[in-house]
């Protein structure tokens, strides 16, 4: 399955990852203690001046991975739309912060152990110590914000009817929820597009989109811009136009509906 959560790559689920695995390594090697990982930390000892190697080469290791992981993140968000993330890209891009991070970690550690050991055996020892570590943090994180996504996603019935009123309060137009692709704003009217045995036409209402739109939440549609509302059953793709605007085909032989940047991650993870 390729859907994974889209909010592993929004700001706060990326802060919230940078902290989790150097936290989650600091109380795995003072609390848990795994034979490995503590030999590991005592590299150096019997060699240094220092008084606690052990505790000195832990809250290095700690600072390393706060940086490298902050990073990472930072850079996962900003590129979060060019990258067309799937499970699998981000299985490997979570791969890679571990062997970077087992890399510089390796490489600190050598100059600890004053050379002692090849570079390469440090290296294998450090991802494997921290893959170990850090696969918890990755797996408990991801699963919650799968469950979460999943938790506040509408599943719209598709043969259920919607009930469109005007601002009296009056019905005025019954159709399908499937059969909808997008409602339109225009002044005090909004125009619902939606199918008929195949063609494409429109009814107008005189009311507010605000009026409208926990109508819309609940049969699992979405905002795409200040003006239009779209139905993610509809949506063939997500393109970039030639302004860096972003368009929503539809499949409509249209130009496409303009996405605001500001609903650009909502719409993307509904399909």
């Amino acid at each position: 399955m390729s859907r994974y959560p889209k909010s592993l790559v929004r700001f706060f689920p990326s802060y919230v990852f940078a902290l989790a695995v150097p936290a989650f390594f600091l109380i795995s090697v003072l609390l848990y203690e795994p034979k490995a990982l503590c030999e590991l930390m005592r590299a150096g000892e019997g060699m240094s001046a220092i008084e606690n190697v052990f505790s000195f080469n832990c809250i290095i290791t700690f600072t390393i991975l706060l940086a490298l992981m902050s990073l990472s993140r930072v850079l996962l968000w900003l590129l979060r739309r060019h990258l067309a993330m799937d499970i699998y890209k981000y299985c490997i891009w979570c791969l890679g912060e571990i062997v970077v991070c087992g890399a510089f970690v390796s490489m600190y550690l050598v100059l600890m152990a004053r050379g002692e050991g090849e570079w390469f055996g440090w290296f294998g020892r450090s991802v494997i110590c921290l893959g170990s570590v850090a696969i918890f943090p990755y797996i408990i994180l991801t699963l919650f914000l799968y469950a979460r996504e999943n938790a506040g996603r509408a599943v719209p019935e598709s043969d259920a009817r919607l009930k469109f009123y005007d601002n009296r309060h009056q019905l005025k137009f019954i159709t399908e929820t499937s059969s909808i692709l997008y409602i339109e704003s225009n002044e005090n009217y909004i125009i619902i597009h939606y199918l008929e045995n195949g063609i494409e036409k429109r009814v107008q209402i005189r009311n507010s989109m605000k009026s409208i739109e926990p109508l819309c939440e609940k049969a699992g549609f979405a905002r795409a811009h200040r003006c239009y509302i779209v139905n993610p059953m509809h949506v063939k793709s997500i393109r970039k136009g030639a302004g860096g605007q972003n368009f929503a085909d539809l499949g409509t032989g249209d130009d496409g509906l303009p996405i605001s940047k500001k609903y650009y991650d909502s719409i993307a993870s509904m399909l």
